[in-house]
């Protein structure tokens, strides 16, 4: 997992671009190692995301098989990206003075990795597949997009409440597995968590055995 402690040049100069201009930067790029990461701002081609590049609202993030990258905002929350991933970053909005977050990012599919910073209330933070909508409180999670849109999210800290079809909000706690399926007609489970070793972003990169429970062109950057 990356480090909370991680710092790097460019945070500083961003920390005082508050929701201004459009070109502000959210974050940046924590991976030392370049694994073929690109991003893509609205408008603009895909260019190489790289150690201490600077990464933007309606930027989208990809990865290839064999690539990965790690990303921190400005309010300390991270992002890994697994292989084979493709993330868009809609919106980040963070006000230091009111310890505020604002932010929508989808997860078009691949395996991810999200951990909220510690001190940012998290009630404007809005994460979506392409099969549900997850509100947290306060979250470390490891989402899997399938090719399908089908979506599983380890909750490994904190909790989050998931929203898919026309199906009442479901509450997933820490310890707990949620799998939504791509179709409506398809019941959503809820499992316990059993860490194995051996995963990407952490003990696990998804659920482990268990009962399924029915619950219906870039600046600041190096080259």
């Amino acid at each position: 997992m990356v480090s909370s402690a991680v710092a790097f040049s460019l945070m500083a100069g961003m920390a005082s671009d508050v929701a201004g201009a459009a070109t502000a930067s959210i974050g940046g790029v924590t991976q030392e190692e370049y694994k073929g990461a690109l991003g893509q701002q609205a408008g603009a081609g895909q260019n190489p995301l790289k150690h201490q590049d600077a990464v933007y609202s309606q930027e989208q993030v990809t990865t290839p098989p064999w690539g990965t990258t790690a990303l921190q905002f400005l309010d300390g929350t991270q992002l890994q990206v697994g292989p084979a991933s493709d993330v868009t970053l809609d919106e980040f909005v963070y006000d230091p003075n009111q310890t505020l977050t604002s932010a929508a990012i989808k997860f078009n599919q691949g395996l991810f990795r999200f951990v909220t910073g510690e001190n940012t209330r998290k009630e404007g933070v809005s994460l979506t597949t392409p099969v549900a909508t997850l509100s947290i409180r306060g979250t470390d999670l490891i989402i899997k997009v399938d090719y399908d849109g089908t979506t599983t999210v380890t909750v490994l800290k904190g909790a989050i409440a998931a929203l898919a079809c026309d199906r009442p909000e479901q509450l997933v706690s820490a310890g707990q597995v949620i799998k939504i399926p791509r179709t409506c007609s398809d019941r959503t489970t809820i499992s316990p968590y059993t860490p194995t070793p051996g995963g990407s972003f952490g003990p696990s990169d998804g659920p482990g055995p268990g009962h399924d429970h029915d619950n219906s062109g870039r600046s600041n950057g190096n080259s």
